[in-house]
């Protein structure tokens, strides 16, 4: 190979392995963001699992990481609200259409107004606001499922929405 091709070919295969350098200390820098939030939110495994699900995750801060966290909160909580309404059609018995009615009540008021104030606080920096949102979902979701002295269709779900609620409200309280 001539000399003077050597050079230039050199040089770009230092700087091609610099920018994967560069690239791959960000990512474990928010991985570690990641790692270090999680390890705070009182729900290790299921916030590591859920933010890394998350693909924008991996380029976000803390108040980035809290606002995805929420926004899967409104998602799993609409799911859950959506296969109650379902349920709820089929519903005779008058106890457990009362307790149902409950539900979808308490869950309507987290998706429809509870998560997106959570969320439009974050944006404003009322992170106690946004945190009290989050936390009064799992609230809502324990006064739904307290009614049933058995586990319902919807029991597994609920947990999780519970939980997922409680992990964002633990990432905003990182925030201040």
């Amino acid at each position: 190979m001539p000399q003077n091709l050597k050079a230039p070919l050199l040089f770009s295969l230092i700087l091609g392995f610099l920018a994967t350098q560069a690239i791959s200390i960000s990512n474990k820098k928010t991985l570690d963001l990641i790692e270090q939030t999680c390890r705070q939110s009182g729900f290790f495994a299921l916030c590591d699992s859920t933010l890394r699900s998350d693909p924008q995750s991996s380029n976000a801060n803390l108040e980035g990481l809290a606002k995805i966290s929420v926004k899967i909160v409104i998602d799993k909580a609409n799911a859950t609200l959506n296969f109650i309404v379902d349920l709820f059609k089929n519903v005779s018995d008058p106890v457990l259409y009362r307790f149902y009615g409950t539900c979808i009540d308490s869950y309507d008021a987290s998706v429809e107004r509870l998560l997106p104030k959570a969320i439009a606080a974050l944006s404003s920096k009322d992170y106690a606001t946004s945190r009290h949102d989050a936390a009064t979902v799992a609230i809502n979701v324990n006064a739904c499922d307290k009614q049933f002295s058995e586990k319902t269709p919807f029991s597994d779900r609920n947990r999780l929405v519970h939980d997922l609620s409680l992990m964002s409200a633990g990432i905003i309280k990182l925030l201040g």
